[in-house]
């Protein structure tokens, strides 16, 4: 892909010198693929090429910028910086020339993202500190610093932007000599300091004695607090702002009140945050692309913002990167990969909402062959009438108990969340033959003959229950397994009381074993009910909700939350900004 720019506002008379600076990871991650390094661009006026990037153009190393010693943030977003604003400025060189294979150039198909006013952070910590002990891994040593000694050998500063922000970091101050600064960033203070440690939220600055002022566009920290961990002492006039970085987008009024009014716009900035170049899971620790997180922000967005393209873009982004055993990859453009089955699936929950909510069947056309492809991989493994667990994939549904495909499973073993998915995806891939006059027969009757298949082998007689799997977790009753038998048509001719009585209460009910849903999936247990009986179930959903998210703002939520335990969660890696929870926005709607 490739970008125009007018840079006609910033041109004057006479020389001008336009520079590029690039900085490419060259390594695989969740986020990008660690592919050859190469630059290309032409100006052009008056529908003429009037100067390209050739061996002629001078080319250096940018200036403070430290070249192959990034460390990875995290496995999805791949490098931080470290910046020497000591280093010299190199002399311009001849640039080499690179061989490219041949590829389809193609225009950006989203807007340009947009700078917006600075939001100035606000000084609510500071003193001094030593490492200890000092290991070099300074997003680690800044959590295990000793703070506030009166002997350290540096001084800290934390920030507060005042909630959560996604954007560019800058900073200034006075040293009295070169040092070191570590600087950090998270979501919350819950340890008194950013919890950097979590994993390596840290990138480096090297001072100038006197004056240092920086500004860096190269890595977007998504966060709320921003940390200085400055080396050396007698620092002074120390301020930090960030730049926020958003897409534009322009907002549909919010036509509720009170409580709801600010749950609905809390939802609304989750899902700007969340939304760069393509969707993003959380802005914090992985800004990667996935269907079934980005399957929510478009059905959220649709109603907060009415815009189609950005949608349009990310579904035909993932089309791009089906693999080569015929399943899509965990993340979109990535190098690292770990396919999970039920995120194929979702991918035509995905492109059916996208037809009818834009009335755009063009992409539905033009990738028709694929979701054939897509859809053959599982109607291949139909077994009994079943999917088998797909070996080697991570069978993964979701962050709970029994659920996140970590527990050891006989091969092939059968699972009803999976083939519950495949039935959602065959009758997504139905109605998408029907918006486009196809014959929708085959898919129909598979549905169906995996939706009876699904009753027969994981409905529970005595329990009035879906069991989750064929061979383990018996006598333990998912919610997220039984809103999906219930979706997709499978508690047909069964006893649903039970299952109504699971879902409303998100399995705190007695006398069984049972798995709450997370936020990730509430929307599967809610449309279920609501497929079932709206009227009785909405006033349910509608007060879980404000219960549930209202209780997520009165613990100082700017945005929401990954799951309801919020930072704790994960091992201390919880995310407190995550797309997939902004599905308030969705259900007011259709509720209200």
């Amino acid at each position: 892909m490739f970008d125009e720019i007018n840079i006609g506002k910033y041109l004057g008379d006479g020389n001008n010198i336009i520079e590029i600076t690039v900085w490419h990871h060259g390594i695989d991650s969740q986020t990008g693929i660690g592919d050859s390094a190469f630059l290309i661009a032409e100006i052009v006026g008056d529908g003429r090429v009037l100067a390209f990037t050739s061996r002629s153009t001078p080319s250096r190393q940018a200036k403070g910028y430290i070249p192959r010693i990034c460390r990875r943030i995290t496995s999805q977003l791949g490098l931080s910086w470290n910046y020497d604003a000591n280093s010299p400025e190199a002399d311009f060189c001849e640039s080499v020339t690179v061989t490219l294979p041949i590829c389809e150039w193609v225009k950006r198909p989203i807007e340009k993202l947009v700078l917006r006013n600075s939001c100035e952070g606000r000084l609510v910590r500071s003193g001094d500190f030593f490492y200890s002990p000092s290991t070099g891994d300074r997003g680690k040593d800044m959590s295990k610093a000793v703070l506030d000694s009166g002997n350290g050998d540096g001084e800290y500063f934390i920030f507060d932007l005042g909630s959560e922000f996604v954007g560019f970091p800058s900073f200034s101050f006075e040293a009295g000599e070169p040092c070191e600064v570590a600087i950090g960033w998270g979501e919350h203070l819950a340890d008194g300091i950013c919890r950097t440690g979590v994993r390596d939220f840290c990138c480096m600055y090297y001072t100038k004695a006197g004056k240092n002022e920086f500004t860096s566009y190269f890595r977007r920290f998504g966060c709320r607090y921003i940390q200085l961990f400055i080396k050396c002492r007698g620092v002074k006039d120390v301020s930090l702002s960030l730049i926020p970085v958003e897409y534009p987008l322009e907002n549909k009024p919010c036509r509720f009140e009170l409580r709801r009014r600010e749950i609905y716009e809390t939802c609304r900035r989750t899902l700007v945050s969340c939304m760069h170049d393509h969707y993003e899971d959380c802005p914090w620790r992985e800004q990667a692309l996935y269907t079934l997180d980005s399957r929510n922000q478009m059905l959220c967005g649709y109603y907060a913002f009415g815009e189609y393209s950005f949608a349009r873009a990310s579904l035909e982004l993932m089309s791009r990167g089906v693999r080569k055993d015929g399943f899509m990859p965990l993340c979109f453009p990535a190098g690292l990969d770990r396919p999970i089955p039920v995120y194929t699936l979702a991918y035509f929950i995905q492109m059916y909402e996208y037809a009818h909510y834009s009335g755009d069947l063009t992409l539905a056309k033009e990738l028709f062959p694929l979701l054939e492809r897509l859809m053959k991989n599982f109607t291949d493994r139909l077994d009994g009438g079943l999917v088998g667990r797909i070996n080697g994939f991570w069978n993964f549904y979701e962050w709970s108990r029994g659920m996140d495909g970590g527990s050891k499973a006989p091969e092939n073993e059968k699972e009803a969340p999976l083939n519950a998915f495949l039935v959602l995806a065959l009758e997504a891939m139905e109605k998408i033959c029907d918006l486009l006059g196809k014959d929708s027969k085959t898919y129909r009757e598979t549905a169906e003959r995996v939706r009876f298949a699904i009753g027969e082998r994981f409905y529970n007689e005595e329990v009035c229950l879906f069991e989750s799997f064929e061979a383990r977790e018996r006598g333990t009753y998912s919610v997220l397994t039984n809103s999906l038998c219930l979706l997709c048509g499978a508690a047909e001719g069964k006893r649903k009381g039970k299952i109504f009585e699971l879902l409303a209460a998100n399995g705190d009910i007695s006398g069984v074993d049972t798995v709450p849903d997370t936020l990730a999936m509430t929307s599967f247990r809610y449309d279920a009910l609501i497929k079932e009986d709206k009227e009785r179930f909405s006033p349910v959903i509608l007060s879980e909700i404000d219960r549930v998210y209202g209780g997520m703002l009165d613990r100082g939520a700017t945005t929401f939350f990954e799951t309801v335990k919020g930072e704790s969660d994960f091992g201390g890696a919880g995310s407190l900004c995550h797309g997939w929870s902004a599905l308030p926005i969705y259900y007011y709607e259709i509720l209200l």
